[in-house]
């Protein structure tokens, strides 16, 4: 489950707390935010690494710069792509403080 991207690997870490195999795959899947790609899949992804804490720090600092950038961070367009946007932004400030306490 954990080789490719699938970002419902969370559920492992759910049932088992293996971070050393979920991390990774959702880290992979948010790569992409960092350059201001927004797949409709990120915002899970985003909010399950915020879970998982500390052990998620790798994904956050890849993220870390995201909040503060100027680009709209959506996958759909009209007033939906900002809602989306904020969205997205509000998670990964939650996935920058929950991974740093």
């Amino acid at each position: 489950m954990t080789a490719d991207s699938d970002p419902w690997t969370h559920a492992l870490w759910a049932a088992t707390g293996d971070t050393g195999s979920t991390v990774p795959v959702l880290t992979a899947v948010v790569r992409g935010l960092a350059e201001g790609a927004c797949e409709p899949v990120v915002l899970p992804a985003v909010r399950h690494l915020a879970r998982i804490g500390r052990a998620a720090r790798p994904a956050a600092d890849l993220l870390r710069d995201v909040p503060a950038g100027d680009r709209r961070l959506r996958s759909s367009g009209g007033r939906r792509g900002f809602v989306q946007d904020e969205e997205v932004r509000s998670a990964v400030r939650d996935l920058l403080d929950a991974s740093s306490a």
